[in-house]
């Protein structure tokens, strides 16, 4: 969630003896943090005179307001350019569709993908004024406010990029209804022999209910997703350590490593 993997920033917490949670939390919110600025020099040294602009946009997204409405405007047109710039030139944000859609939706979703900044415009950029005078409290109480909520969207951003790492998936994402009735958290299909995972995520697995899961998936449109053989599964903080292997993935193994035996059983007979 704070560090994103970075070496410098994990290397930093743990020369300070941050293993846990709250210590780790209260080191960020700590007077000369080296977190409270970093945002703030990232977007510098990145985008120079033009700072200003793309700070605004990335605050936008992280504070919730991460639809973008293409109506025509003069200032929607500069901000879609923003956009654009983010996400194919700096890999910073991502814009997220169902998967499959075919439809172009007049309202797209856009997220930051680099967990750190993620975490310090949400949590912290807003609140500049207040650490530039000292006064971390507030930073501190946001945070411990929201971090359920946050880390569950952070916990679906792990799994997601697990299921992509994992070299059994060729396609990754999420898929929503046009209504936003239906919501599937990961869906990670693989096209080559059409299995497919799909996952309700939730940091307390208590939480997950197969059987809602079971009706989104039914939910989803037929001519896209008929010839894949999906497993449900249930994930949470528990599972981090891998991905459930497909039954399907397992099965169509176990066919490809027979008939391979078999092939060289044959050759060597024959030949």
């Amino acid at each position: 969630m704070i560090t994103g993997g970075v070496p410098k920033y994990v290397e930093l917490l743990m020369d300070a003896g941050c293993y846990t949670k709250e210590k780790m939390l209260s080191f960020v919110c700590s007077q000369d943090s080296y977190f409270l600025n970093e945002g703030n020099d990232i977007v510098s040294q990145l985008f120079g005179d033009k700072s200003v602009t793309y700070f605004s946009v990335l605050h936008l997204i992280a504070s919730s307001l991460d639809t973008f409405h293409d109506n025509g405007t003069m200032m929607q047109k500069k901000l879609s350019v923003y956009l654009d710039e983010l996400e194919k030139n700096y890999q910073l944000v991502s814009c997220q569709k169902p998967l499959f859609t075919k439809t172009k939706n007049p309202v797209t979703a856009y997220e930051i993908t680099d967990q750190f900044l993620r975490f310090w415009f949400y949590f912290i950029g807003p609140y500049q004024s207040y650490v530039e005078q000292g006064q971390l409290s507030p930073v501190r109480e946001k945070i411990d406010e929201y971090y359920n909520s946050f880390t569950g969207r952070t916990l679906e951003q792990y799994f997601r990029a697990l299921a992509m790492e994992s070299g059994r998936y060729t396609l990754v994402g999420g898929w929503w209804s046009s209504k936003g009735r239906y919501e599937i958290d990961m869906i990670a299909l693989n096209e080559s022999n059409h299995t497919g995972l799909v996952a309700e995520i939730k940091r307390n697995r208590h939480n997950i209910s197969l059987t809602k899961l079971k009706e989104k998936v039914n939910a989803l449109p037929h001519k896209s997703f008929d010839d894949y053989r999906l497993t449900l599964c249930a994930l949470s903080i528990n599972d981090m350590e891998g991905l459930p292997y497909s039954i399907w993935n397992r099965w169509y193994d176990s066919v490809v490593h027979f008939l391979r035996r078999l092939y060289r059983h044959l050759v060597r007979t024959w030949f």
